[in-house]
Formats: structure tokens, sequence, C-alpha cells
């Protein structure tokens, strides 16, 4: 099972079979917030990595570009981002040249900008904070496409990002099938826990049942 087997799972029921697992430290600091309650995203992560950086540049924006144009179909960026960075990591532009390459939403542990604008976009997007400072001379891309550290959990690319108002999970690459046969798993036993649930057996008889919640 892949990654598509995931595409209308929760953040918390992802969480719940990383448990299982073992792996109980994948979410990510619940600062982290989606731009607006509904925002979901599902997509393979790419690590970028935001350093502070106040000298003159010789060529503006290179590693931005270049990290923007290494993104491909279903990645989801995922961006560390140096404590202390004010400026906004991402925009309107950077979110229009990410969808014209076929990501599927953006995770910026720090700041972003033109937040109206991306949610008219409904490019989901999920966020510490706004400015509505640019980068230049303030921050840049210390390197990309490899590993980050992203609201505390260690990332890497080709990883598994689940995110919904509720939080974001990642699933190591190396485990999404394992998660995914877990997930459905899952929810199919809730949905019957559901049906009994509302049907008005008690809630111990339910548990005592399928052992969900």
């Amino acid at each position: 099972m892949g990654i598509d087997a995931l595409r209308t799972a929760t953040s918390a029921i992802v969480a719940d079979a990383l448990d299982r697992i073992g792996l109980r430290a994948q979410v990510l600091d619940p600062a982290i917030r989606p731009l607006w309650p509904s925002a979901r995203v599902v997509g393979r992560v790419y690590p970028v990595v935001i350093i502070g950086d106040e000298s003159e540049p010789t060529a503006p924006y290179a590693g931005e570009m270049d990290a923007l144009e290494a993104l491909g179909e279903d990645h989801v960026p995922l961006f560390e981002v140096e404590a202390g960075v004010l400026a906004a990591s991402w925009g309107e532009l950077f979110a229009c040249g990410a969808v014209g390459r076929g990501a599927r939403g953006v995770v910026v542990d720090g700041m972003i900008r033109d937040s109206a604008q991306l949610e008219q976009m409904q490019f989901p997007t999920f966020n510490r904070g706004f400015s509505p400072l640019d980068t230049l001379k303030r921050a840049a891309v210390s390197h990309h496409g490899g590993e980050a550290t992203v609201g505390g959990v260690h990332v890497h690319r080709g990883d598994v990002v689940v995110g919904d108002r509720d939080g974001i999970v990642v699933i190591p690459a190396s485990r999404l099938s394992e998660v995914a046969e877990l997930v459905g798993a899952k929810r199919a036993l809730e949905q019957s826990a559901r049906d009994d649930l509302l049907a008005g057996m008690g809630i111990h008889a339910v548990w005592d049942k399928y052992r969900v919640f």
C-alpha cells in the first residue's frame, strides 16, 4: 500500500497508526497551523533549510529559486527556518511556481506572507506566523532536498506528510506501507464503532468489541 491510501486519511488516524508501530514523536509542533481551517495536505516531503543571512547576495534568491525548481509531482516542501528569522520564507509567487510543478502544499516552520492570496488560491499552507518582510539580505536557503528538522521532527526527502487542522504528521518512507495498512484497518473499525455508538450501544461495550477510539 502506498501514499494514495492516505489521500483522505486524517492526521489523527495516521498518528494512531504510527503509535502502534512505536513511532510516537512524528507530529510537528502544534504551533504550526493551517492557513485556513479546512486546509489539508498529503504528499512527499521535500526538505528546505532557511538560515539568517544579512549579506549582499551575488545572485538574489538563487537558493529559493533552485529549491522551487527542484519540486516535482506530489511534493510538499517542508521548511526548517532558523530561529530569529522574521522574513517570510513563502509567498504567492512561490506558491504559483509550486502549483505549476505539481506540488501539493507547503509547511513552513516560520513566517509566510501573501496569506490572503494563498487562501484565495486554496494552496494548502501550514505556517508558524506571518510577516511582510522579504528574505533579501535577511535570510537564504542553506540547502534543500536532503533532510531537515521541522517543527521538532527530523524529516527526509521522500517521507510522507499528512496535515489538517488537528496537526501535521510525518511518516518515514520506509514505514509507509505498514502505516497505510494500519490506517485502512482502523478506518473500517472506526466506522463500525461509530455506527454502533449512534445506534445506542454503550461506550464500554463498543470499546470491548472494537478496541478503537
